[in-house]
C-alpha cells in the first residue's frame, strides 16, 4: 500500500515542481520584460528635455532681437513636439515618417544656425518603407551637430545616408569635426549612448550602434534588425 501511495504522488509531486518552474520562469520574464520597458521610457525622458531646453534658450535668445524667427521657431517646436510626443519608446514606424520627423527637428536647428547648418539625405527608394524604433535619428543627428557646428566657423555639411543591407536598415550620419578645436571622443556623449542601449533593449544585441572617425569626419551608424 505503502509503495502504491508513493508511486502515486511521485508524479503528482513532479507536475507541481515543474508547474512552479514554469510560473516562477514566466514570472522572472515578466519582469524583465517590465525593466525594459521601465528603462526605455527613462531614457526617452532623459533625451527629450536636453532638446527642449536648448530650443528655449535660443528662442529667448531671438526674441528681442529678431521677433519673428522667434515666433518661427515657437510654431517649428510645436509641430515636432505634436509629432513626437505621439510615439512610445517601442513603437515603430516607417523610415519616411521619421524622416519627417528629422526634417522639423532641422528646420528648428537651422533657425539656431543659419545658412552654417546644411543637412542631406541619400535614401534608397526602397528604404522608405522600412520600419525603426521612432525618434531614433533625432539624437544622433543633434550629436552630430553640436559637435560639428560648435568647435567650427565654417559652413558644415551634416549628411545622413539610408540603405537596405541583407535583412537590416543602414542609417549613417557624417558630421566633420576639427581635431585642434574638438576631441572627437567627446561625440560619444549621452546621446549616442541611450541611442546604443535602446537599440539593445529592443533587439537584445549589442552590436547595432557603431561610432568612428575618418579624415576628420566623425561617423555614427546604427543598423536596425528588419522583421522578414
Amino acid at each position: 500500500v505503502w509503495l502504491l501511495l508513493v508511486l502515486t504522488a511521485i508524479p503528482t509531486l513532479l507536475w507541481a515542481q515543474i508547474t512552479d518552474q514554469h510560473e516562477t520562469a514566466a514570472a522572472l520574464k515578466e519582469t524583465e520584460k517590465l525593466a525594459r520597458e521601465a528603462e526605455l521610457h527613462t531614457l526617452r525622458q532623459q533625451l527629450q528635455p536636453h532638446f527642449i531646453f536648448n530650443s528655449l534658450n535660443s528662442i529667448t535668445a531671438l526674441v528681442g532681437t529678431q521677433p519673428e524667427k522667434a515666433r518661427t521657431m515657437v510654431h517649428q517646436l510645436s509641430d515636432f513636439l505634436r509629432s513626437s510626443l505621439r510615439k512610445d519608446d517601442k513603437t515603430l514606424v516607417p523610415l519616411r515618417d521619421e524622416l519627417h520627423i528629422l526634417q522639423l527637428y532641422l528646420e528648428i536647428e537651422k533657425v539656431r544656425f543659419g545658412h552654417r547648418l546644411d543637412a542631406t539625405q541619400t535614401c534608397d527608394p526602397d528604404c522608405l518603407e522600412l520600419q525603426l524604433p521612432a525618434l531614433l535619428l533625432q539624437p544622433i543627428m543633434e550629436n552630430a551637430i553640436k559637435y560639428g557646428l560648435y568647435d567650427m566657423t565654417d559652413n558644415v555639411v551634416i549628411a545622413l545616408e539610408a540603405r537596405r543591407l541583407g535583412n537590416e536598415l543602414e542609417l549613417v550620419v557624417k558630421n566633420p569635426y576639427d581635431p585642434a578645436t574638438s576631441d572627437s571622443r567627446k561625440g560619444t556623449g549621452f546621446g549616442l549612448r541611450a541611442v546604443s542601449r535602446r537599440l539593445y533593449l529592443l533587439y537584445g544585441r549589442n552590436d547595432l550602434f557603431q561610432t568612428r572617425n575618418e579624415k576628420y569626419v566623425f561617423i555614427a551608424t546604427a543598423r536596425i534588425p528588419l522583421s522578414v
